[in-house]
């Protein structure tokens, strides 16, 4: 325990900037926007984590441009305008020529023209969105995950390769939700599917009963349902679920329903564990994720979940980019970007001509018991598939 309290005050001070006779020294900023708080701060709080241990990292190898990396961190409440408010005071108040964030497609939505008349390049760590790739202004955006119509294809297999015939689907109403139940439905139209889908409800996040919309899902009989959400109404979906008998259904998860905050609720993990025969997200990968994930783990006491190790990508494309500019400037930093080549936790990263990744890695996952954690249960790696805008 004291071992790991050491580490965190060292991870500390290497991020917070050095004060000198009561002035600030002088900093590269790296604005952080993450979603700490709402239905995704459970996620959140922990893919900061892999963005201080970058900046730690940064700073014990000399910092950038002969200065130590700052980190601007905001939250964005998992809501899109507060958000978008967020990128807002960074660029207006404090001054950053470069965010690593934001975490969700919405507040990219909506900062992505923004940044662009201001001139500050964004590198999301999680924002899966199709749409993000053609809105204007998408020259300033790039992202460290992988996008939507690619895990769509993965889940679209799945559920062609277990022999699938009735699909349902209960998804967020919003950009993520919808475009990657889209991005499923293409997918199986493309590879000639001879099943149907059965139901399709989109759910606004903030409701707190969704028994009518499972139990509409139950009357179309399903033999698979997908769920894209959130943690916090994930827990909510799956629990009920349970109370419907649901659980003798097959259910595909993704991104957002990963990670150790879903099991918060026992009747959620319970069900998770028996109901969920796999879902995606994007993983790391190679020699750097085998060290960022010891490094993770000494420093924080728990292992790296979902989008930590993009995180920590994200924030070390900022400053690799930010040294080969030469210079703390928004427009010459976007165009180092353009050209950055280096090997990251989640493997390579060079970013194609729409700043998205041009190859990565996604894990199949599903939920196990495990007595050795906190909630008795654990996310783990089914498969490991590899993907290349080549192929």
């Amino acid at each position: 325990m004291w071992k790991r309290v050491v580490m965190f005050l060292a991870l500390v001070a290497l991020v917070v900037p050095a004060v000198a006779c009561g002035e600030p020294a002088e900093t590269i900023k790296i604005g952080v926007l993450l979603d700490t708080s709402g239905d995704l701060g459970s996620m959140g709080t922990r893919i900061m984590q892999g963005a201080e241990l970058a900046a730690a990292e940064i700073n014990a190898a000399g910092g950038v441009l002969g200065k130590n990396v700052e980190l601007v961190e905001e939250d964005g409440q998992t809501d899109p305008q507060k958000g978008f408010d967020r990128v807002k005071k960074m660029v207006e108040v404090d001054g950053v020529q470069v965010i690593a964030g934001p975490m969700i497609t919405g507040a990219s939505l909506l900062a992505i023209p923004y940044v662009k008349t201001h001139q500050v390049p964004l590198i999301s760590p999680s924002a899966t969105g199709v749409p993000l790739s053609s809105i204007d202004g998408t020259e300033w955006f790039f992202r460290t995950c992988l996008r939507d119509d690619v895990q769509g294809q993965v889940l679209a297999d799945i559920i062609v390769d277990k022999g699938y015939t009735r699909f349902a689907a209960i998804v967020l109403d919003n950009t993520y939700g919808k475009g990657l139940e889209e991005a499923i439905m293409d997918r199986l139209e493309a590879v000639n599917w001879t099943g149907e889908q059965v139901a399709s409800i989109h759910y606004a996040g903030a409701t707190k009963d969704y028994r009518t919309e499972l139990q509409q899902i139950k009357d179309a009989d399903p033999d698979v349902i997908f769920c894209c959400s959130y943690c916090d109404d994930g827990i909510l979906i799956f629990k009920q679920a349970s109370q419907l008998g649901l659980d003798d259904i097959a259910w595909l998860g993704c991104d957002g329903n990963y990670g150790s905050g879903l099991f918060a609720d026992s009747t959620s993990a319970a069900f998770m564990e028996k109901a969920l025969v796999a879902g995606t997200r994007t993983v790391g990968s190679g020699s750097v994720y085998d060290s960022f994930a010891p490094a993770y783990n000494e420093a924080y006491g728990e292992d790296p979940e979902v989008y930590c190790d993009t995180m920590y990508d994200a924030v070390w494309a900022a400053a690799k980019a930010i040294a080969a500019a030469g210079t703390y400037d928004g427009e010459a930093i976007r165009v180092a970007l353009t050209e950055l080549e280096f090997d990251g936790a989640t493997g390579p990263i060079n970013f194609s001509e729409i700043g998205d990744r041009s190859s990565g890695t996604w894990e199949i996952w599903d939920v196990v018991k495990d007595a050795n954690t906190t909630s008795g249960y654990k996310d783990h790696t089914v498969e490991i598939v590899t993907w290349s805008a080549e192929e």
